[in-house]
């Protein structure tokens, strides 16, 4: 997710040179974009449309992720951000530069009253387009760099990014629309607050995919809510999510688009109790043995019996543990849609193999390669990316039977003990 100093230099200098106005043809190794650790810098993005013209970039970071020191002549401790976006309207065939530009930050810690940065940059999006933001985050001080991209949807007034949900208690935006009955939220629509809201509620989507090598995908949820309501301008207790699933809060009861919150329970997106550390096992065990895993009396130690039954060194089991879970982890922080990440093809792909040696990312797909993209040993997956009226970030994989997946090796291999690892695999960065 992250690039050092000399990365950060790679990055601008290929912008340099590609062609203006075009986000397509770009075969850089973006694999970064999923790797963990490499530098604090986690901005954190909200795109909020104000008006039919224009939108505004919303940016969040928590200070401790930037670098403050005191070398200027005030003797003050500043940290220097940079924000450099282009942003490109999608065509049919191609995408077009519609707007670009960088916007310097001098931050002053003694001046920060909150637990976290927020800026606005304001872009110019037209009403009745689509558009995908790149995002450069830069950290002059740490000399690293974050890359983003980021999709705009303006195709309606209706669509999600026309809502702003604020927290009640600090008075700051919700930066993740996953949250959790201790937060107390109100709902702004393009700086208004509404009259009344049409609230449809979905129970929470807990399927998982099939293994790669099958040719059918999980449905994606349907158009029926499973109740609905409506919130009327005279109820004014804040609004509080105290069951699982997903809420879609819209000011008009006859399209299907509106602003998702969802639930998916304490703790998300650690897995820290029993049963979030038992259900993910569910890609490494037969369906009979994952009944009997839920049906044990004490989860927990069920668990902890699998992973010393693959191999008779409990440290190499711990190794595992943390090996596996780190992934189900950054799934759910990498992947979340209107379902936990680990549940969606890419957290699937993710947990199994890895992070991807190569990525390739254009506005419709991802490509994710193992192993020596130039090599006869590589594996592939192509995630499609879907239209979705509860997330942007909707990725579908493309299945077949001839697809080369090795997916059976690859649970072979960890049941007996060891990390699944493509032959001629870069080494580490991420396990």
């Amino acid at each position: 997710m992250v690039a050092g100093a000399g990365f950060f230099l790679l990055i601008l200098s290929r912008c340099i040179v590609e062609q203006p106005g075009s986000l397509q043809n770009r075969n850089r190794n973006l694999s970064y974009l999923y790797i963990p650790g490499r530098s604090p810098l986690r901005p954190e993005y909200q795109v909020y449309h104000s008006t039919d013209s224009l939108s505004l970039l919303r940016v969040s970071i928590v200070p401790n992720q930037l670098l403050f020191n005191q070398a200027n002549k005030e003797g003050d401790y500043l940290s220097y951000l940079d924000v450099d976006y282009r942003l490109f309207r999608i065509m049919r065939r191609k995408t077009l530069l519609a707007d670009s530009g960088k916007v310097h930050y001098s931050i002053n810690l003694h001046d920060i009253k909150s637990r976290s940065v927020e800026k606005n940059i304001l872009i110019h999006c037209k009403l009745g387009e689509k558009y995908i933001l790149e995002v450069i985050a830069i950290d002059q001080v740490r000399k690293t760099a974050v890359q983003n991209f980021i999709y705009v949807d303006k195709l309606t007034r209706y669509s999600m990014q026309n809502y702003m949900v604020i927290d009640v208690k600090t008075h700051h935006q919700v930066f993740s629309y996953v949250v959790d009955s201790t937060r107390a939220m109100k709902i702004m629509y393009r700086d208004q607050q509404p009259h009344r809201y049409f609230v449809r509620y979905f129970k929470p989507d807990t399927l998982i995919p099939p293994p790669p090598d099958m040719a059918i995908s999980v449905p994606v949820p349907g158009n029926v809510p499973d109740s609905t309501w409506k919130i009327g301008r005279w109820e004014k207790k804040p609004i509080r999510l105290y069951k699982k699933g997903i809420y879609q809060f819209s000011i008009d009861s006859t399209v299907k688009d509106g602003v998702s919150l969802f639930n998916f329970g304490d703790y998300y997106p650690k897995i820290l109790t029993p049963e979030q550390l038992a259900e993910p096992l569910a890609y490494l065990l037969n369906e009979s043995e994952m009944i009997s895993l839920m049906h044990k009396p004490d989860r927990k130690l069920a668990v902890d019996q699998f992973w010393l039954g693959t191999t008779d060194n409990v440290e190499k089991a711990r190794e595992l543990i943390r090996i596996y879970y780190n992934r189900v982890y950054y799934a759910n922080v990498f992947f979340t849609s209107y379902k936990e990440g680990w549940r969606t093809d890419r957290g699937m792909i993710y947990i199994i193999y890895g992070p991807p040696d190569d990525l390739t990312k254009s506005v419709k797909q991802e490509v994710w390669t193992y192993g020596n993209i130039n090599g006869d040993n590589k594996i592939s997956f192509t995630f499609r990316r879907l239209d979705n009226p509860f997330s942007l970030n909707v990725y579908r994989l493309m299945r077949g039977e001839n697809v080369e997946t090795r997916w059976v090796e690859a649970i072979r291999t960890w049941r007996q003990g060891n990390v699944f690892v493509v032959a001629n695999k870069q080494k580490s960065r991420i396990r």
